[in-house]
């Protein structure tokens, strides 16, 4: 049974409906997406409560299409005066906009209607008792690990719990509801020496409690990371091949699967330009996606206009097979909607060329640089000019040799997509991306002269 909602998802399906009937009676067809969340949040410190925080929030958004026109506006409250305001709203906005035959409604027989929607709400303890019992032990862990070195200090211990409700109806009679959870649980720990202090985190995010980490592996793997950062030292300027830790090799999916947005297609803001059919990147490599995985934490069974995604290759061999489009993305590009109005889905990237663990990876690399954070930096959408500050690992002959600080790593998204050379199996995921450690076999490193 939820503990964080007050309303259901009746309530939600019922103000929806009603936005989009009151639109109807002045002549528009319409679009309203309601969405109501309950967040709770612990987090303590050497024993201590730090924050104890539950909160809320909720709101209506309606689109109208109007001879030619959208228009769109929001409210917080579902009463029907409020819903009545805000269709006035809405028109009003749609009558002082450029008509545009694109920025319509998909066809009724796109729609979802009859699409098997994911489980993606867990009936998980998510009560005070629960969420302070976990942040406690956390912490209790954390300083268990740092009473042990002299060298680290445990920072806060947090647990995080969210139950969502989000609705959607149009004019075409669509109207669904689902119900959603999000659990996570993440721990500080800094680390110092002569040289200075650092501080890194673990963190664990599942749909159900019973799937996060436990506390002994986040905070021993916040006390490694943090640790492995004492004494860093710069390198020479050099090229070499660079190791991307999964958490960074994330990355590098989400800018692969940014160039291959609609948006990005049709405004001609890619560094992947009409790529349908083109080999992208290394031949080993494929990216698949995948709405409906069971308590995915990027599944849904529509996107926001209604509309189910698939499952489905993007790249297969290094050839691209897929773009996300909404409609509108689509119509600018004489396609259909691939379902992907809020994004992607559940993305895997995997790779046909011997991998291997943690360790095998470090031997693949040899001699050259590990890249465990970024530190700020920026690619540019068209040309695929990328350029990061990172934080990471010096390797030799396989081995970790020291941290390394102050460097830069240089390159386009192009070479690095076919630079890749395995991609590991200690495969982690970070939000709606799944990816091991990536390997890529030549960068500009920018050190000391």
């Amino acid at each position: 049974m939820t503990m964080l909602l007050t309303q259901t998802e009746v309530d939600l399906r019922d103000a929806a409906q009603m936005a989009v009937e009151l639109a109807g009676k002045r002549g528009a067809r319409a679009r309203a997406s309601v969405h109501h969340e309950g967040i709770a949040k612990i987090a303590v410190r050497a024993g201590e409560v730090e924050t104890a925080e539950r909160s809320g929030s909720q709101g209506l958004g309606l689109t109208v299409f109007h001879e030619g026109r959208r228009g769109s506006a929001s409210t917080a409250a579902f009463d029907r005066a409020s819903i009545a305001r805000l269709v006035e709203e809405a028109m009003l906005i749609a009558g002082h906009v450029q008509p545009d035959p694109d920025a319509d409604m998909p066809p009724a027989e796109a729609l979802a209607f009859a699409v098997t929607i994911p489980t993606i709400y867990a009936d998980s303890p998510r009560g005070p008792d629960t969420l302070l019992d976990a942040a406690t032990t956390l912490d209790g862990v954390a300083n268990g690990i740092a009473a042990a070195d002299s060298r680290l200090r445990a920072g806060e211990s947090v647990a995080v719990a969210t139950e969502g409700l989000w609705a959607l109806a149009t004019s075409d009679g669509f109207c669904r509801s689902v119900m959603r959870s999000n659990d996570t649980r993440w721990t500080v720990m800094l680390a110092q020496d002569a040289g200075g202090s650092i501080s890194d985190f673990a963190q664990s995010q599942q749909r159900r409690v019973e799937d996060l980490l436990s506390a002994e592996d986040l905070a021993t793997l916040a006390a490694e990371r943090a640790r492995g950062s004492l004494g860093a030292k710069a390198v020479d300027s050099r090229r070499c091949p660079v190791l991307f830790e999964p958490r960074t090799a994330a990355t590098l999916v989400g800018e692969l699967a940014g160039a291959l947005t609609g948006a990005a297609q049709y405004r001609r803001m890619s560094f992947l330009p009409d790529p349908i059919g083109r080999r992208v990147a290394a031949p080993h490599l494929s990216l698949h996606e995948d709405p409906f995985e069971p308590l995915g934490l990027a599944s849904g069974g529509f996107d926001s206009e209604g509309i189910a995604g698939s499952s489905r290759a993007i790249l297969r061999d290094g050839v691209v097979e897929g773009l996300f489009l909404s409609s509108f993305s689509g119509r600018k590009l004489g396609l259909a909607s691939t379902g992907n109005a809020d994004g992607y889905y559940n993305l895997r990237l995997t790779s046909s060329a011997e991998g291997g663990d943690w360790d095998a990876m470090l031997r693949r690399l040899g001699t050259g640089l590990v890249v465990s954070q970024f530190q700020g930096g920026k690619t540019d959408p068209a040309s695929g000019n990328w350029t990061q500050a990172v934080r990471g690992l010096w390797v030799e002959d396989g081995r970790v040799v020291h941290a390394v600080n102050d460097v830069t790593l240089a390159s386009t998204m192009d070479a690095m997509l076919n630079g890749i050379r395995a991609v590991g199996s200690d495969v982690e995921r970070l939000g709606s991306i799944r990816t091991g450690a990536v390997l890529i076999d030549d960068m500009q490193v920018g050190g000391r002269a």
